[in-house]
């Protein structure tokens, strides 16, 4: 079954709705509060965005060389969202709304230990990070990703084939990027700081999380 981008994005507008809701709590007063869930939600709301423009970019062959570097980003801004969202990260996250160097990257040993505390055997987090940012950067790997494109684009003889397995890679990471999205708000580990999102106003979310085909613990 291909990618249902009609779906993705109905969730994607679900969730943003429900994080708006939520940002008029007292503790973040639409933004406007310096606390540690104002920072979770700007980054949350990043986050969606990014997987909108990664869905968007799927749409149009000329438009997957910059599907990765959208990637990278939207890996960057989960990372540092469930680095904020850790209830001893407070000061971390007062750092990043003040704006101070070096407050947007996130502390990814912090992450992998949380995963392995989770039931994950071998977290992937810090290798995926890598082959994106080969694929974001001038890399010869990344170089010859558009030759191929190149060649699709000029209908040069086997240019379509090699691509076509990327495609499907980008469309099943468009997925696993919801999915961990979705997870971030709605888990409730007690390391966690609360999100106050109502389940009853996310109900394709939900089910989408609930449908999820899991390769590890479902973290």
């Amino acid at each position: 079954m291909g990618l249902d981008s009609k779906h993705i994005a109905q969730c994607l507008d679900e969730v943003e709705r429900e994080l708006f809701r939520i940002a008029d709590h007292a503790d973040c007063q639409r933004f406007h509060k310096e606390s540690q869930l104002s920072a979770l939600l700007l980054l949350l709301l990043r986050a969606s965005s990014l997987v909108r423009s990664m869905l968007l970019s799927l749409q149009f062959k000329d438009l997957l060389d910059g599907f990765h570097l959208i990637a990278r980003g939207f890996e960057e801004t989960w990372n540092l969202a469930h680095d904020l969202r850790l209830r001893t990260h407070a000061g971390r996250a007062a750092r990043w709304l003040a704006g101070q160097n070096d407050s947007w990257s996130a502390r990814l040993g912090d992450i992998v230990s949380f995963a392995i505390g989770r039931g994950h055997r071998e977290p992937t987090l810090q290798r995926d990070y890598g082959l994106l940012s080969e694929l974001a950067h001038p890399t010869r790997s990344a170089a010859q990703n558009s030759v191929t494109l190149c060649g699709v684009r000029m209908g040069i003889d086997g240019a379509e084939a090699e691509i076509t397995g990327e495609l499907e890679n980008c469309e099943n990471r468009v997925t696993a990027v919801l999915y961990r999205l979705l997870w971030l708000i709605l888990d409730e580990d007690p390391s966690f700081i609360a999100i106050p999102a109502e389940r009853n106003n996310i109900p394709l979310c939900i089910q989408f999380v609930t449908e999820y085909k899991h390769v590890d613990p479902a973290t």
